[in-house]
């Protein structure tokens, strides 16, 4: 009895007239294993930080990633409600969806497969720059032509406007892809599926 005294504390507050009791308990066997535990974990992010400098990279660049593909979908969005208001035909809302599905498999193919370490800074601000032109002039234009698809040639800017935002798309993807990262199972199953043909 007196040694669970030692381990266990308690500190309560008993409510008046018996409508519950409130107890905090803490037990010192528990909070010794906490302490141990966060003394491992300290090592460990010790060890992280020395490797952590291509996470924080990587990190960065998706955060960056997030935020061209929100600022472009928000332009597709506006074209989309300009398409509407204007009572455009229904294909330039089916082009401008399209368009918001090519956005969203290539942002997400590259957030999941480039690696921004294998490559130089000044290569990867080459990229961000390539990717920023998605949003402004590509996304932008969009826009832009959708809100004016009701005047004079209207309705071949926009469709220029999106043939070349998906042109963009897959330039970017095409230059992105060439710094994938290598996934060695695969490769090695693919080129064995091939002698075997």
């Amino acid at each position: 009895m007196a040694e669970e005294e030692k381990t266990k504390w308690e500190v309560g507050y008993r409510i008046p007239g018996g409508f519950g009791e409130v107890y905090v308990s803490r037990q010192i066997a528990k909070l010794k294993k906490l302490v141990a535990k966060r003394n491992l974990l300290g090592l460990s992010r010790k060890e992280k930080q020395e490797n952590s400098d291509d996470e924080v990279l990587q990190d960065e660049f998706r955060e960056f990633l997030r935020g061209v593909r929100e600022n472009v979908e928000l332009y597709l969005w506006f074209a989309l409600s300009a398409l509407i208001e204007r009572n455009a035909d229904r294909k330039f809302e089916g082009k401008t969806y399209h368009a918001l599905g090519m956005l969203s498999s290539t942002f997400q193919s590259i957030g999941l497969n480039f690696d921004p370490s294998k490559v130089t800074p000044d290569l990867l601000d080459f990229l961000k720059s390539r990717m920023n032109r998605i949003a402004s002039p590509g996304a932008f234009d969009i826009a832009g032509n959708a809100s004016t698809i009701d005047q004079g040639n209207g309705p071949k800017r926009f469709e220029d406007s999106v043939n070349a935002f998906e042109k963009m798309l897959s330039e970017t993807s095409f230059d992105m892809g060439k710094y994938y990262k290598k996934n060695e199972e695969l490769e090695a199953a693919a080129t064995e599926a091939m002698k075997n043909r």
